[in-house]
């Protein structure tokens, strides 16, 4: 009995994780040949098979000419339409519902339908999200830190943007595309501020090198320092200090002080002031704990760090394998002080002067407890999954905490759902279209693409997010599907459309043979392009395990 039941977990564990891979892909699957079927049957050609997935037929059920079956291995599926063997010779009655005996602009449609299947869905999924309503980040600043043009132009941490150019904006995403497209003069900003007062600001935005790569424009218009990220309330905690004496460690997390709960560590900086004790509720892991601290008799705080405590930024919190900062000895929980003797302040300032090293050896000093070390480390040009390109790392991860202002729902009308849509949809197609330029001209490493494997854990991780996660990943894989699919490949649907078309401009088909080598070479094409897809997700797996 209880092999049997340990055996029922297993299979009901494994259910749980491939059941959304299956469902997501089935449902894009059926789209796409759905789109075929119908054209083809629209345009009289007799449907032999209507297939989900390859292999082995699990579920059969044949109404008229047509054999729906539900196959073994769901990585794809396909519909069999009667004549599409040009070797098969057929007698002229047979002839008027064979496909390739249709006209060109017939058979060119029936192999657009599929792809054009997956695009309208796609509109659909982003349509119905806009109509749900998507989680948006609000027009809230985050720290705005002293150095920076932000600053000096009059923002501070907290703002609240009101307009832009006389353009209200409620939204973050709003204002960093309206910025991004400036690229130079000034911005009229009229904002609130954390006490509800009201200001205006004349801002100058700057143009400079567009970081992102999988978009087409170069440069950019930003506004230096300005950000919605705040750090949170994840601890460092220094050596011998009163908090450290009471049981708080590097990476707990503060939950509350004297019974107030906080977001942001500026604000939980701006409650301590000119108190003395302390009832810190932090967690540990998932354990919540809780500890009493005071200062000395007579004293007020003015800082956090009198007590021994400081955001966890500059500590180190994991650590590479087999990388430069592994080799060097660094581990979990060392401090960062200095890189080439310049006192690190900011995360940003370490990865800026790693990655500007371009591999020279770097002199980095740490702290580890109460002693300071230093290590001599030359940088490496690493791939870190989720990275779109390598670029020059030590292998160490920061223990920050940053945070965001909470999400709120943002809905549009109905018409502007349907603008949202297709400029969703558009924003997107851009989007592959430059990943695949830079993914031929070298910006853009290899090992981002994925298979099967990667598809599945997109499907895993936003089923387990929620309903709008999941629509949303599924209308990208749609789109993906379009545009792969519209390639000019032999045996994918964009091959078919191109031999059509050379068919109508040539006025004749192309011959058998070609057409054989076409494939061939199509083939060999599609399968190497899968064969690294598998390889990347092979790697990344082992790399989890």
């Amino acid at each position: 009995m209880e092999i049997f039941f340990s055996s029922f977990q297993l299979i009901q564990k494994a259910l749980f994780a491939v059941g959304p891979f299956v469902l997501l892909l089935g449902v894009l699957i059926f789209i796409h040949e759905l789109g075929h079927f119908l054209a083809a049957r629209y345009f009289g050609v007799k449907v032999e098979i209507f297939s989900l997935g390859f292999g082995p037929k699990i579920l059969k059920y044949k109404k008229g000419d047509t054999l729906y079956c539900l196959s073994l291995f769901p990585l794809g599926g396909y519909v069999k339409m009667f004549g599409s063997n040009p070797l098969e010779e057929l007698s002229e009655k047979e002839k008027s519902q064979a496909f390739l005996y249709k006209k060109v602009p017939q058979k060119w449609l029936i192999a657009f339908a599929g792809p054009f299947m997956n695009l309208i869905f796609t509109l659909f999924v982003f349509f119905l999200l806009s109509e749900i309503g998507i989680p948006s980040l609000p027009a809230h600043l985050g720290d705005i830190q002293k150095a920076s043009l932000a600053y000096q132009a009059g923002f501070r941490s907290g703002d609240t943007v009101l307009s832009v150019n006389g353009e209200p904006i409620s939204y973050y995403e709003d204002l960093t595309a309206l910025i991004k497209q400036k690229k130079g003069g000034e911005l009229f900003f009229r904002l609130k501020d954390k006490e509800g007062f009201i200001k205006n600001l004349s801002v100058p935005v700057q143009k400079g090198k567009n970081t992102n790569p999988l978009e087409w424009k170069r440069e950019m218009g930003f506004i230096e320092g300005l950000t919605i990220l705040s750090t949170g309330l994840r601890i460092g905690v220094i050596s011998e200090s009163l908090a450290y004496k009471k049981g708080l460690r590097t990476f707990d997390e503060i939950l509350e002080v004297n019974g107030a709960s906080f977001r942001y560590w500026r604000d939980l900086e701006d409650f301590v002031k000119n108190k003395e004790t302390f009832e810190i509720v932090f967690k540990r892991g998932s354990k919540k704990q809780t500890a009493f601290l005071n200062v000395s008799a007579g004293e007020k705080l003015n800082s956090l760090f009198q007590l021994g405590l400081e955001p966890s930024f500059l500590y180190i919190e994991q650590v590479g394998p087999d990388t430069p900062a592994a080799k060097a000895g660094l581990m979990k929980g060392d401090r960062l002080i200095s890189i080439q003797n310049q006192k690190v302040k900011s995360w940003e300032q370490v990865l800026k002067q790693v990655g500007d090293s371009s591999g020279a050896e770097l002199k980095i000093q740490y702290q580890r407890k109460e002693e300071i070390k230093t290590a001599f480390i030359s940088p490496k040009p690493l791939f870190v999954e989720g990275n779109i390109k390598k670029r020059y790392m030590l292998g160490i991860v920061s223990g920050a905490l940053t945070v965001v202002p909470p999400e709120i729902v943002r809905k549009r009308s109905f018409f502007k759902s349907i603008t949202y849509s297709f400029s969703e949809t558009g924003k997107w197609l851009s989007v592959i279209s430059v990943y695949l330029i830079r993914l031929i001209q070298g910006e853009v490493s290899i090992r981002t693409m994925g298979g099967p494997v990667a598809i599945g854990k997109i499907a895993h991780s936003s089923f387990h997010q929620g309903l709008f996660s999941f629509l949303f990943g599924m209308a990208l894989i749609s789109l993906n599907l379009f545009f792969l699919n519209l390639l000019p490949i032999p045996v994918l649907d964009g091959g078919y459309i191109l031999f059509f078309t050379l068919e109508g401009i040539l006025g004749r088909a192309l011959s058998v043979k070609k057409l054989v080598l076409a494939q061939q070479v199509g083939l060999i094409f599609v399968l190497s392009f899968m064969g690294m897809a598998l390889f990347n997700d092979i790697y990344n797996l082992l790399k989890v395990w």
